[in-house]
């Protein structure tokens, strides 16, 4: 969860090299369900009273994380899509524990109190099991992919559109995922015909 892409410097020395990027933290896990079931909750006006997660990871994030600043990093970027979607921070937080047995795997149980019509409590619970490495590869694959072909397009600095991928965004005007995910499609297309005009150009 480094805030490095964030840097004014980096940012100057990308403009200067004639560079795009596209931000930090990949959105893998917990944090993924969290962008589908926030804009959920809020576009059927249901009020989230508490939203709680217990996050259990192993291998080289769950190490990396037992550094205390690292962890309230990691907290921060995954607490962020609550209150940016919802419009509000409901009670409740999420902790991240190292437990090394679990090698590259990551599990996820989060509770959820909310309130609908006249006031009704509800509750929702979910557990997320993922293997950390095969959720993050295609991610970084496709970033590689779509970053190099904003490059050729001319495109410079931060990629907003590639929010998609991302815990903490940058410039992203929303963390819902269906949104993000429109975002991402009118822009990969836009990439696409702007490289087929090219070509057809150089024909």
């Amino acid at each position: 969860p480094s805030t490095g892409a964030r840097l004014p410097a980096l940012h100057a020395l990308a403009v200067e090299r004639g560079l795009p990027y596209a931000g930090h933290d990949g959105k893998t896990g917990e944090t993924l369900v969290k962008s589908v079931l926030a804009p959920m909750f809020a576009m059927r006006n249901l009020r989230v009273r508490s939203w709680s997660g217990l996050n259990l990871l192993g291998g080289g994030d769950g190490a990396n994380l037992v550094d205390p600043g690292a962890n309230a990093a990691k907290v921060e970027s995954k607490q962020r899509v609550l209150g940016e979607t919802l419009g509000y921070v409901p009670q409740g937080e999420t902790r991240i524990d190292f437990v090394e047995e679990l090698g590259d795997f990551k599990t996820a149980w989060d509770l959820i109190t909310f309130s609908g019509f006249l006031g009704t409590r509800m509750r929702m619970e979910f557990t997320w099991h993922g293997c950390d490495s095969a959720l993050a590869a295609p991610l970084v694959l496709d970033l590689a992919r779509l970053t190099a072909a904003a490059h050729a397009a001319g495109e410079v600095g931060p990629l907003t559109e590639l929010g998609f991928f991302f815990k903490d965004p940058l410039g992203s005007p929303s963390h819902s995922l269906s949104e993000q995910w429109a975002r991402l499609v009118n822009f990969t297309r836009s990439l696409h015909d702007g490289q087929e005009s090219a070509d057809g150009h150089a024909g």
